[in-house]
């Protein structure tokens, strides 16, 4: 593997300096040329972060997939490691997974996706790396065949490992065959040397008919478990996307292999959002998605740009008043610079307070974003240049809120209500900033966020 990787990180080094940089992100980390996707891989490690994403370097379109790596202090900057996971053989894709810290090296587990013509099989692969950067002893880690007969054998996938006490879990997605749903699945062992079929949980009419990217983390005392679906079906102003992701809100019992589940939430409302997955090796819950989605235009594609796909920004997450709230990681304060003459940089942190029917614009050279407050809190990217944006709203209605508006080159996250609902978006405006209140609005701060390079 150390071969096809070190072909593979030389072209990247050559190719990502024809990547055309107009819409590139000032704070969210993206792939230096190529496609990405899913978080894969993210965990706390020696006093780094180490993320790791679905990317195929060598176009604007999923292909041949790799494990590409990032390296951070604090989850805000970061550099660019190359490939860290290469298939070995012809039709041969790493497609996601989770890592660990384990026995002082990182552990990776990922799903070793093999497809050739109607043939097609997914499996359970292990890694080992002693620095984060270089895998080895890639090992098949379960036996698909010890799955419960009414569970796919080939789609079974994004394993995410978690220690419990003395013992490790890894959540999978999965899909009951018998009646087309997703599904998450559950193994277990005292070593992820041995892995073992336990349960699953579902099906859940949220996760469509295939789940994908589960990912565990202890909130405030509940089990949350955040997970996509495939084709879900739209439901009053949830599940917009076709696609989704989720908040499965609860109490595992893992003994009996069964969860009470509180409440299944829709994570953002917006168009740009999915696959979501929690960092291991922090006390904090602390999320992070692809800010994209699949079965919709790509303008950097599109435009010829050179790349296509970014994180989102981290996101803790906190359970308090029988609800899921988001915040942005507290490590972006510190790229903080105030504005105070009213100019709106093209990355910033916005925030102002809706005490009624309000609206704010966003203002650039061809284009605009639009946020209102009319009934629901809602977010227009529609009138971004190349028509690509959407309007979508919160399922709340909102007399009184704090809106805080993270803004970058080419995206938007808004967090409504202290975090209680995010509306997500990319955007392709041009020129310089301003922006235009009107109606029941005080309160706005602005700060530009300057990022170390």
């Amino acid at each position: 593997m150390a071969d096809i990787i070190h072909r593979v990180n030389k072209y990247i080094a050559k190719q990502k300096r024809t990547v055309n940089n107009k819409f590139r992100l000032g704070y969210h980390m993206m792939p230096p040329c190529g496609w990405m996707n899913d978080p894969n891989g993210l965990v706390r490690f020696g006093g780094r972060y180490h993320l790791y994403y679905q990317y195929n370097p060598f176009d604007t379109h999923t292909g041949t997939m790799y494990w590409g790596h990032f390296i951070s202090d604090d989850l805000i900057s970061y550099e660019d490691a190359g490939v860290a996971i290469a298939p070995k053989e012809e039709y041969e894709s790493i497609f996601s997974g989770g890592a660990i810290e384990d026995g002082g090296a990182i552990t990776a587990l990922y799903t070793l996706h093999y497809e050739q013509g109607d043939f097609q099989k997914e499996e359970v692969y292990k890694a080992v790396s002693a620095d984060g950067t270089r895998f080895s002893d890639e090992v098949c880690a379960f036996d698909n065949n010890r799955l419960p007969a009414n569970l796919s054998r080939t789609d079974f996938r994004d394993p995410c490992p978690v220690k419990i006490g003395s013992k490790y879990y890894v959540f999978l997605g999965g899909k009951d065959v018998l009646l087309n749903r997703g599904v998450i699945i559950v193994l277990g062992g005292r070593s992820l040397d041995r892995l073992e079929y336990e349960f699953y949980l579902g099906p859940y009419p949220e996760l469509g008919d295939m789940g994908e990217c589960p990912s565990y983390f202890k909130v405030n005392g509940k089990d949350v478990i955040i997970a996509s679906g495939c084709h879900v079906h739209e439901r009053d102003n949830d599940f917009m996307n076709i696609n989704a992701s989720v908040f499965i809100v609860g109490k595992i019992d893992f003994e009996k292999g069964k969860m009470a589940v509180d409440f299944i939430k829709e994570i953002d409302k917006g168009d740009t959002f999915y696959a979501p997955q929690f960092v291991r090796g922090t006390d904090e819950p602390i999320m992070i998605g692809w800010l994209e989605m699949w079965n919709k235009p790509y303008p950097t594609r599109d435009m010829g740009h050179g790349w296509v796909g970014a994180f989102s920004v981290p996101r803790r997450l906190e359970y308090r008043d029988g609800d899921i709230f988001q915040h942005p990681v507290d490590g972006l304060k510190k790229y903080h610079s105030e504005v105070k003459d009213g100019e709106v940089p093209v990355c910033s942190d916005i925030t102002f307070n809706f005490e009624g029917e309000g609206r704010v614009e966003i203002i650039g050279d061809n284009g605009k974003v639009v946020i209102t407050n009319n009934g629901n809190v809602c977010l227009d990217t529609r009138l971004t240049n190349n028509s690509y944006g959407s309007i979508r709203r919160t399922n709340g209605s909102y007399e009184n809120c704090t809106v805080r508006v993270l803004l970058d080159t080419s995206s938007i996250e808004t967090f409504v209500d202290g975090g209680r609902e995010v509306i997500s978006s990319r955007i392709y405006i041009e020129g310089n900033y301003r922006i235009a209140l009107d109606g029941k609005i005080s309160g706005l701060k602005i700060n530009e966020i300057r990022r170390k390079i």
